[in-house]
């Protein structure tokens, strides 16, 4: 009976134990897949990017930088899914492999180090995590850029990567995921506003344009609505990156301070549009983002239970 039901329910099961393996058996960095794409993906773009070239050469560089070893990574697990024996149980794999569970660990640490006085600690491990620089940075820019971080890093990294997985399969939460690992490698040596890395960006903001605007509706409707709706309008509509701007409104409203703002990426200053008018982050708000983090990830999964629930029992009375 039982192994019947486990079967019935495999998908569930499946689903429920990567989550699990992410949160309790997470991989350290120095070993973990993501790692090795992300060098892969930066030793391509040493090769192959060049700052004095022209527009058109850096478009299609760019494209094909991040094309085609997507493509390999994910032609290969398709063919391997096809010879495997439970090819669903690969797919948990793969979910357990894109989940980032260590973003929360490390805002944690930053939060203890600023309360302790330690600065050039949280900067240097601050500096692991974002790709702006943070050598000058006070306590209130460290930990503003900390929160900006961790919100946008949980929402892609985590989030958007269930939901994938969920609507699309393991296979589009791979590809999405390996996105963003190559924007994350590229970012730290290539300016944000290259045109290498244009089509990388907008092919992000495209892919996560609808999923990101619903999963930020859906988390707003138990808390600030309104006001999550007056920053939409007021902040996130004119933002450098919209998807961005979106999330940051959300955690601004809610955490009444002010996020984004200007930042300095490898020597120049961006001019970018600060979010709210109330007062700048500190220390103590790190700790009071980690709380909130903790309220969506409840309400989250209990509204993907309910979901669960209702595909359930709609399956089980169609079928009578």
């Amino acid at each position: 009976m039982l192994l019947e039901l486990m079967q019935a329910q495999q998908g569930l099961l499946i689903f429920t134990l990567s989550l699990a393996a992410a949160h309790f058996v997470p991989l350290l960095n120095s070993y973990h897949p993501n790692t090795i794409l992300a060098l892969v993906f930066k030793a391509i773009a040493k090769r192959v990017y060049q700052s004095t070239s022209p527009a058109g050469y850096q478009y299609l560089s760019g494209t094909l930088a991040f094309l085609l070893p997507s493509l390999t990574v994910i032609i290969l697990c398709f063919s391997i899914a096809q010879f495997a024996y439970y090819p669903t149980w690969l797919g948990g794999l793969v979910l357990y492999l894109c989940l980032d569970t260590r973003i929360t660990t490390r805002a944690k640490r930053i939060a203890t180090l600023l309360k302790q006085g330690q600065k050039s600690t949280a900067r240097q491990l601050l500096s692991n995590i974002v790709a702006r620089d943070v050598s000058k940075l006070s306590s209130v820019g460290i930990s503003k850029a900390c929160i900006d971080s961790t919100c946008l890093r949980t929402v892609r990294h985590y989030y958007l990567i269930i939901l994938f997985y969920l609507l699309l399969g393991p296979l589009f939460a791979l590809a999405y995921k390996l996105l963003l690992i190559c924007d994350q490698a590229w970012r730290k040596d290539i300016k944000p506003n290259s045109r290498f890395m244009s089509v990388l960006k907008n092919t992000i903001y495209v892919v996560e344009w609808l999923p990101l605007r619903a999963f930020v509706f859906l988390m707003a409707m138990p808390l600030h609505l309104k006001k999550v709706i007056h920053y939409l309008r007021h902040y996130a509509r004119y933002f450098y990156q919209k998807n961005s701007g979106w999330v940051l409104s959300f955690f601004a409203a809610n955490l009444k301070v002010q996020l984004g703002g200007p930042c300095f990426y490898l020597d120049q200053r961006f001019e970018k549009m600060r979010v709210g008018v109330e007062r700048h982050p500190e220390p103590a708000d790190i700790d009071a983002m980690l709380t909130l983090l903790d309220r969506i990830r409840a309400f989250f999964f209990l509204l993907l239970l309910l979901c669960w629930l209702a595909f359930t029992l709609g399956g089980t009375l169609f079928k009578m």
